[in-house]
């Protein structure tokens, strides 16, 4: 914040939230914000109805109450106004999704003499980099998310359904300690395996299909994230090469994490693996992106840092990122493969990996 001359800081994504305070409820989809200061401490503005999870979750006490009948940016801005605020510079949460442009235009309405300034990466920068306690959550997430992926795997089967990979996905994560899905697995087959973000449709998996899944655990709400594809039956030619291409392109990724590399880096590495093999239509999407707290509807952290062509920005030890190749080897087929990285004092750890074979036996 001194960096930035910011006086006061408005966080208003869950995120950044659960992070500084340890506060996190379902009840996101309204209004809250936590303002942050140089002095004292931090105070929640929430509704009244999630008080006694501030009481019972919350590190920070403090707390500006709106009511049902209340207009919540109104609240704020008192908040903001009493604290001295009201001709200082306010930091906002530009990136959140859950700064309502509404709510947004209230609070410069209500301040007219301060100066509001965009400190989404105030905490991003901070974020970005996790402690060990952070990444021995991940870890215990990845315990989970493998649990969910052999249990899929072992469910993605001829005359089995979408719904039924689902089923067995979400219950074999709950089961080994996953909280609540930061974000629904992404599940096709068949005809739907191109589909972007698609979740299951009720599609029945025939003899020949490719089944593609992506999907997370969480503990504490720290995400570990896979994606894989796998082919009912001996693939064709070309699904096999490019999941063997897709592997070599994570392998060059992956060489290229370490301190001190840039994201571009990391990005070029994996574009010149799939260059040197002759493939174009793998080079559109980014290579990866951070990984950490995961709260519905999105186990990404790419508003923190993603890994893709032209990004200056320098990896450190102890950023979490979740790389990922898909390739279009025919017309509406997709074969994807993903792998989870911690960056070490000397390069990269993957964090317990799974089988990338696309054939299952």
């Amino acid at each position: 914040m001194c960096e930035r001359d910011i006086d006061f800081l408005v966080l208003n994504s869950p995120e950044n939230i659960y992070y500084l305070s340890g506060f996190i409820t379902r009840g996101y989809y309204v209004f809250q914000a936590l303002v942050v200061m140089h002095t004292g401490k931090p105070i929640l503005v929430v509704r009244r109805y999630e008080q006694a999870n501030v009481e019972r979750l919350s590190y920070y006490k403090d707390m500006a109450i709106w009511h049902d009948t209340e207009i919540p940016a109104e609240v704020l801005a008192k908040t903001l106004s009493d604290l001295g605020a009201a001709k200082r510079t306010i930091g906002i949460d530009a990136n959140s999704w859950f700064l309502p442009v509404s709510a947004y235009e209230r609070l410069r309405d209500l301040l007219p003499q301060a100066l509001f300034v965009n400190g989404s990466q105030v905490l991003g920068d901070i974020r970005a980099t996790k402690s060990w306690q952070e990444v021995a959550y991940i870890r215990r997430a990845a315990e989970a998310r493998n649990a969910a992926f052999r249990a899929a795997q072992e469910a993605a089967r001829p005359g089995r359904t979408e719904n039924e990979v689902a089923a067995a996905f979400n219950h074999a994560a709950i089961l080994a300690g996953s909280g609540y899905e930061a974000g629904a697995p992404y599940i096709v087959s068949g005809p739907r395996i191109a589909l972007p973000h698609a979740t299951w449709s009720g599609r029945r998996i025939e003899s020949g299909d490719l089944v593609q899944v992506a999907g997370a655990a969480n503990c504490k709400r720290y995400c570990a994230v896979l994606l894989r594809t796998w082919s009912m039956g001996k693939p064709t030619d070309r699904v096999r090469k490019a999941a063997e291409t897709a592997i070599r392109a994570l392998d060059a990724a992956i060489a290229a994490v370490r301190p001190g590399a840039t994201s571009d880096d990391v990005d070029a590495a994996r574009r010149s693996a799939l260059a040197r093999a002759g493939v174009a239509n793998g080079l559109a999407h980014r290579t990866g992106y951070s990984v950490g707290i995961g709260i519905c509807p999105g186990w990404l952290e790419d508003s923190v840092i993603e890994l893709k062509h032209g990004d200056p920005r320098v990896l450190r030890a102890g950023m979490v990122f979740h790389l990922v190749q898909v390739a279009l080897p025919e017309p509406d087929v997709s074969v994807g493969i993903g792998v989870q990285v911690l960056v070490t004092d000397s390069g990269a750890e993957v964090i317990l990996d799974y089988p990338m074979e696309i054939e299952c036996s």
